[in-house]
């Protein structure tokens, strides 16, 4: 039961949850733009410059706008809740690092494939989430 009040963010005053709403808006469109670029790149089909360029500005805009989202959601949310958030980074920067690290010296020895980013991300994004809910259960 409290994890699904955890991950339904019960108890936010509205308008946190509207501005994490947005948050997770831009987030989807940022991976949606990112799955498709990475799917006409792979069947090339942006082999002219200006579609790659484009497809290039397009997701970092969106991703910039995610960026401030997340700053405003942050500046917004009381100081329990954004102890809660800057926790959950903390612990995916965390991970992530450390993560990355030990990786790449079984990848310096040929034990492993290299890296791919979209692995990197997917970690940093399930520990954030992690993170997050563990925060609301011990701080609630």
């Amino acid at each position: 039961m409290k994890i699904i009040e955890a991950i339904c963010a019960k108890g936010l005053p509205k308008r946190d949850l509207k501005n994490a709403n947005r948050v997770n808006l831009c987030a989807l469109l940022w991976a949606l733009t990112l799955m498709i670029s990475t799917y006409l790149s792979e069947n090339e089909l942006l082999g002219n410059g200006l579609l790659i360029t484009l497809v290039f500005c397009i997701h970092t805009i969106i991703g910039i706008a995610m960026l401030v989202a997340y700053r405003h959601f942050l500046v917004q949310l009381d100081e329990m809740e954004r102890k809660v958030q800057l926790d959950a980074l903390a612990l995916s920067v965390g991970v992530a690092i450390i993560s990355f690290s030990s990786y790449s010296i079984l990848e310096n020895s040929a034990i492993v494939p290299p890296l791919k980013a979209a692995y990197l991300i997917v970690l940093i994004t399930l520990t954030y989430i992690v993170g997050i809910i563990k925060g609301r259960i011990s701080y609630r």
